[in-house]
């Protein structure tokens, strides 16, 4: 297995524990005749947004198995968050930690371990390394399994007969939401319109944690500037349980602004 560059590793991985993401998801819920219940564009809104995980802190880990072009890796992500504050990731290969992130509504920072860097950004980090628009509220949504529909967006359905698909679009960006027949999030296909290039998250493996239904299974397929693939598996998942992460700069590290 060909092994990542350190920079390559810290990049990749810090999208892929930010968005913490296929497995077949056993199809439940109130099917008619073989058709699910017809609804409205509004009713499937609504019921999508009623499933949506509610929470104050969130605490997991997952297992990150990574491949793009000539390159593979596995790691495991620590994530903390608090709701609308920060996001607290550690990524680790062979127990040993390689990175640190922490991430708030206005900055990303990491503590690059393998290369001893201090490396401060902006959300144009995103943009510039994986050609991607997010933002706190979106990365958030993701790792919990949350959809998200964009403010003001345009919102319509698609016929299906087996599941519930909603269509969000606004401006350049259209997200096509599936959703399993008791409205469980079983994909997102996130295409920017300008650029030509699209995000695809699937979800599966559902449980009940909490009172939650939570996706332990994710798979990622990105094709945008650097195409890449993961599969990811969550494990240790706790809600609105206190925890600690700690962010302290080294000083013999150097800045990479």
């Amino acid at each position: 297995m060909k092994m990542m560059p350190r920079n390559t590793f810290t990049r990749f991985g810090l999208l892929i524990g930010m968005i913490a993401l296929l497995s077949a998801c056993k199809t439940t819920g109130p099917i008619f005749g073989g058709k699910i219940k017809p609804l409205t564009t509004e009713e499937i809104r609504t019921s999508a947004q009623e499933r949506e995980i509610m929470f104050e802190t969130f605490s997991g880990r997952a297992k990150v198995d990574l491949s793009a072009p000539g390159l593979s890796n596995s790691f495991i992500a620590s994530i903390d968050m608090r709701k609308d504050s920060l996001i607290g990731i550690s990524l680790r290969v062979l127990g040993v930690e390689g990175a640190r992130v922490r991430i708030t509504p206005d900055s990303i920072e990491i503590l690059d371990r393998l290369n001893q860097q201090y490396i401060p950004r902006d959300y144009s980090f995103l943009r510039d390394s994986f050609n991607l628009n997010l933002g706190f509220q979106e990365l958030q949504a993701l790792i919990v399994g949350n959809p998200f529909l964009y403010d003001s967006a345009t919102l319509t359905r698609q016929e299906s007969e087996e599941y519930y698909i909603l269509i969000a679009s606004k401006d350049v960006y259209k997200n096509t939401l599936t959703l399993s027949p008791d409205f469980d999030l079983l994909r997102m296909f996130i295409v920017d319109l300008y650029a030509n290039r699209n995000l695809t998250l699937q979800y599966g493996g559902y449980e009940k944690i909490d009172g939650r239904h939570f996706a332990l299974n994710r798979n990622i397929l990105l094709n945008a500037k650097e195409n890449l693939e993961a599969e990811i598996e969550f494990s240790d998942i706790e809600f609105d349980k206190p925890f600690e992460f700690s962010f302290s700069i080294n000083p013999k590290y150097t800045r990479m602004d």
